[in-house]
């Protein structure tokens, strides 16, 4: 993915989520998200988050079947999730798609985005 269609899917992704003021994760009946391993960094976990229901349901299939899309408040996110994940050093997924390709991001960089 180049630089120039990275920023454009984060510019998307962060218009859509200001808008709605809510992201959207996979979740388990048992409470827990689904995280993947980065593409970019070994060892660095990435929770995946979508800009709608529509488009985080559309991956519930395959080894995702059993999960669900689940709401977060976009002020829940900034203010409990950020710094959760920022203390995980994990990073954020955004827009997971059926090439198993996302943006990935420090959520302190999302949350600064998201501020603006």
């Amino acid at each position: 993915m180049s630089d120039i269609e990275i920023e454009s899917q984060l510019v998307s992704f962060v218009e859509k989520v200001r808008v709605s003021e809510q992201v959207w994760a996979l979740s388990s009946d048992d409470g827990g998200f689904v995280v993947c391993e980065s593409n970019q960094f070994a060892e660095t976990d990435v929770l995946l988050l979508w800009e709608s229901e529509e488009a985080a349901k559309a991956q519930c299939k395959d080894e995702w079947a059993e999960y669900s899309p689940a709401e977060i408040n976009l002020d829940e996110f900034l203010d409990d999730w950020v710094e959760d994940l920022n203390e995980d050093s994990a990073l954020v997924g955004l827009n997971w798609n059926d090439d198993q390709v996302c943006v990935e991001i420090e959520p302190v960089g999302l949350a600064r985005a998201l501020s603006e």
